[in-house]
């Protein structure tokens, strides 16, 4: 099945299925990938996001890539509308601070060590992030209507392909996008 994305910033949403596809794969790390000019230090963020997948009970395992093209305005996936759904879901909650949405992708294979929460996935990112990149209360969201263009974007796809009417566009540059699933 076929979901093809026609906007100019289409290929912001590519990362979100690698996201996806790493997280499936116990890779807690591509939280910080995703989000690095957000972070003072990328690299040691996602160190400290595979530490809480270990403790978390997660393995490793073999990382299947998702099927999608890349065009000059469009995104073409070749994968079912859930599993599209489901990583701009991720890319939307990562980009809005919601790290602990890390934690709901995947079951953990493991059992998961007795100091383990899912609130350590937001310490990490409040011990990591920028001044101003989200709040520093662990609990609160950025707002969609500022959020980065990749969000809103994210969101506005999640809502087309869900069948629900886009009441906000928050603004995105170029107007909305088009979505046919075939």
């Amino acid at each position: 099945m076929a979901i093809v994305i026609m906007h100019p910033g289409a290929r912001l949403l590519a990362p979100g299925l690698d996201a996806l596809a790493d997280v499936a794969a116990g890779d807690w790390a591509c939280a910080a990938r995703l989000c690095a000019a957000r972070l003072k230090d990328p690299r040691a963020c996602g160190r400290d996001l595979d530490a809480a997948a270990v403790r978390a009970g997660l393995t490793r395992g073999p990382r299947e890539p998702y099927r999608y093209q890349l065009h000059h305005r469009m995104l073409v996936v070749d994968e079912h509308p859930d599993l599209l759904a489901a990583a701009l879901e991720l890319q939307m909650k990562l980009w809005l601070g919601q790290w602990d949405a890390l934690g709901t992708v995947v079951p953990s294979l493991g059992a998961p060590g007795q100091d383990w929460r899912p609130r350590q996935l937001l310490e990490i990112r409040a011990r990591h992030q920028h001044f101003d990149a989200w709040s520093s209360r662990l609990y609160a969201s950025h707002n969609l209507s500022t959020a980065p263009t990749t969000a809103r974007l994210a969101h506005h796809v999640l809502t087309k392909l869900e069948g629900g009417a886009v009441r906000h566009a928050y603004d995105l540059p170029a107007g909305p996008a088009a979505v046919h699933v075939g």
